[in-house]
């Protein structure tokens, strides 16, 4: 049976302009194209550590009552339960673990982090600055070792889509991207060209195989890796007690998913078209 991969290059090409969408949608809501933790637009973060389940629902309802807005997320860890509470900044934290009281929750212990708007602002241009910096560096090098329209486009084109389908998810899911997690784009980014590296090597490679017989070792690697990992960072979300590894966690594996999407499906559907055109076919080489 034949393995065309062309016929489903829509699929990314569809994932990529709904992410841009989903982006610019954000965009037209809030002023901000993804959901910003403290560290990056200045508040106030306060941590509580409770042994039951904390009411997510029920408290964010109190909070946004109480001060107009806020961000609630639940924590399970091993050392039992809690919520994370984002609100806007000089808010004090005794007023909000009053109203935490009043729900019923029994606080055991907390910690308080204060950013400034000024100071989110600044890390959060140069976090930006730095991920573009990269990324054109990544580009440039790319080109500079291929020297082919199809392999090069293929490797930034994957590389784009997946960092953009990785925030768009990131807010939809409601995680919000922390310095730590603009640290896991850059190390998204180093996953992505590995990958499509792995792929392109392979495929343009010299050898007697045909394309699918070249296409299926470099998906064994690319699955292999992606499975192994994907499945580390998870154990990382559901059992680390450190917000920012988790952040970190969250965005790999959003990563690692759009990965498979761009990577083996576009990049590989455009290095067929490339194939097929260097050999005439996509059985044996001759």
């Amino acid at each position: 049976m034949e393995l065309d991969l062309r016929k489903l290059i829509f699929i990314p090409i569809i994932l990529f302009v709904v992410s841009v969408g989903i982006l610019f949608y954000n965009y037209s809501q809030t002023g901000e194209f993804i959901l910003k933790d403290v560290d990056l637009k200045g508040g106030t973060l306060i941590t509580i550590n409770t042994d039951k389940p904390v009411d997510v629902v029920g408290l964010e309802v109190k909070i946004v009552e109480r001060f107009g807005s806020g961000i609630i997320n639940g924590i399970k860890s091993s050392n039992g339960y809690g919520a994370t509470i984002q609100v806007a900044e000089n808010t004090r934290a005794s007023d909000v673990l009053s109203v935490a009281e009043d729900s019923g929750i029994i606080v055991n212990n907390y910690e308080e982090e204060t950013v400034g708007s000024f100071l989110g602002d600044t890390f959060f241009r140069q976090v930006t600055y730095i991920l573009a910096i990269s990324f054109i560096l990544m580009s440039f090098v790319i080109f500079l070792i291929y020297r082919n329209v199809f392999s090069s486009f293929g490797i930034v084109f994957a590389l784009l889509g997946n960092i953009l389908t990785t925030i768009a998810f990131t807010s939809i899911l409601g995680i919000s991207m922390s310095f730590a997690g603009f640290a896991g784009l850059l190390m998204l980014i180093g996953f992505t060209v590995d990958s499509n590296i792995v792929l392109t090597s392979r495929v343009t490679g010299s050898g007697n195989e045909s394309f699918k017989q070249r296409y299926k070792k470099a998906l064994v690697t690319g699955i292999t890796l992606v499975a192994t990992i994907t499945a580390t960072m998870i154990l990382v979300i559901f059992l680390s007690t450190s917000k920012l590894l988790v952040n970190i966690a969250e965005v790999l594996v959003i990563g690692f998913l759009a990965d498979l999407i761009f990577t083996w499906i576009f990049n590989a559907g455009l290095l067929q078209i490339y194939f097929k055109r260097k050999h005439g076919n996509l059985g044996e080489v001759k």
